[in-house]
């Protein structure tokens, strides 16, 4: 059982970084659609790499 255990813990790990990945993707770009002088191409640069951390984390749940 501790097999089982292990392996809903590092599940459930993931979603929890997948879900503050995506609250971050979400607080850029409401961000970027706000009227402030943000540089677009830097907070696509984070949006990029936050998706590319979530497949990453995905592929450890394959």
């Amino acid at each position: 059982m501790p097999e089982n255990e292990d392996l809903l813990q590092h599940v459930e790990n993931a979603l929890d970084e997948i879900d503050r990945s995506l609250h971050q993707m979400l607080m850029l770009a409401e961000l970027s659609a706000s009227n402030l002088d943000t540089d677009r191409a830097a907070l696509q640069k984070t949006l990029e790499r936050l998706r590319g951390k979530i497949d990453a984390i995905a592929d450890t749940l394959e």
